[in-house]
């Protein structure tokens, strides 16, 4: 049974700040009486619960008065994000500050950000293409009801279990046909396509979240964040729009690079749909157990190749180190760009190998 019920402020305890987002503040809070199970008909139609559970509490800043935003979130987050999405439980009302709050389901693991900055080094293949399989199938639930959801990154995706993965932060999520009318550039720089910074928010397609589910590709095979040592600037919109994309410093199957390749394309037409992403990534996970498949030859040889990056790189922790430039910027702002070059590839191989020497950034 799933209701979206209003929860009394009074029936959240030991609650946490955890973040703050582009759109409010998220915490972390135990619900006392709990979902509803079902409905006990031998007392009096009294509901049946399951009390003192973990949730979270997402406030929208400036809700004081209840928006058509902030109902249109839980609506298409209850309505179209499937078994994909994380469950909303109801919405309450901070007294202290008046705002309201989404009470959603509680991912133990955190986002994929956080879990892969603590975790990256006891993934092995399976753990990856498992995730990305996830987050495919969430995209594509969200693509196949007509909408985008428009702020697609690493830390709107949440996982429950390890590396079992959840769209979530359905503010900006619209219909495709509404979003031609779109006048605000607003998201996470590096997993905004190149048409989208080139028209400043103007042509956003489905299209463009396949870009972004490139980059969270990049993010899961090396473990770190997109453009992570180098500022979120124009210089690095320019660079992009040029054909420039994150170094890959590990060794990737092939196969997995060319799936990666298709969706970073500069042409959005020439990038697969979500489905087709779906369909390959279910078949490469059910390669890894066939001695045949290309897939389990290709991470045979990286295996027996003894350079794969979490053991090269790092040194007996779960844990990858690096530091972030203080002026690249992981959460959800309003940008605007003009005068920048119509986007291109910048050579048949948009990542490879062979190819990341080439690749360095020039900021000034």
């Amino acid at each position: 049974m799933y209701i979206i019920e209003w929860i009394p402020f009074n029936k959240l305890a030991n609650i946490k700040y955890l973040a703050k987002g582009g759109f409010g503040t998220v915490f972390k809070a135990v619900w006392i009486d709990g979902y509803i199970i079902n409905i006990n008909s031998n007392l009096e139609n009294e509901w049946i619960r399951r009390p003192q559970i973990n949730v979270c509490l997402k406030s929208l800043d400036n809700s004081k008065d209840i928006s058509r935003e902030f109902l249109e979130e839980v609506k298409n987050q209850h309505e179209y994000g499937g078994d994909s999405a994380i469950r909303i439980y109801g919405v309450t009302k901070n007294p202290k500050d008046s705002n309201y709050m989404m009470v959603m389901e509680h991912a133990k693991q955190g986002s994929l950000r956080k879990l892969l900055d603590s975790k990256y080094n006891e993934l092995d293949w399976a753990s990856k293409i498992s995730s990305l399989y996830y987050i495919a199938e969430g995209l594509n639930t969200i693509h196949k009801a007509n909408l985008v959801h428009k702020d697609f990154h690493s830390g709107n995706i949440v996982c429950q279990k390890t590396f079992i993965s959840n769209i979530t932060d359905f503010g900006l999520c619209r219909p495709v046909s509404q979003d031609s009318n779109s006048k605000e550039l607003f998201g996470v720089l590096p997993y905004i396509a190149p048409e989208v910074l080139y028209t400043n928010g103007k042509e956003y397609t489905q299209k463009s979240e396949i870009y972004s589910f490139g980059i969270i590709m990049s993010e899961i095979f090396t473990g770190y964040p997109p453009y992570y040592d180098i500022p979120h600037d124009h210089q690095l919109v320019l660079s992009i729009c040029q054909g420039y994309r994150p170094k890959i410093e590990c060794e990737v199957p092939q196969l997995l690079l060319d799936l990666m390749n298709k969706c970073l394309d500069a042409e959005p037409h020439n990038r697969p749909t979500a489905a087709n992403l779906s369909e390959e990534l279910e078949q490469f996970y059910n390669d890894l157990k066939d001695e045949k498949a290309e897939l389990y030859k290709q991470i045979k040889e990286i295996k027996n190749s003894k350079k794969n990056f979490s053991t090269y790189n790092q040194v007996n922790s779960a844990r990858i180190n690096y530091q972030t430039h203080p002026q690249a910027i992981y959460t959800s702002r309003l940008l605007n760009f003009q005068g920048l070059p119509k986007p291109v590839n910048i050579g048949k191989n948009i990542i490879s190998q062979k190819f990341v020497p080439k690749i360095v950034l020039k900021v000034q």
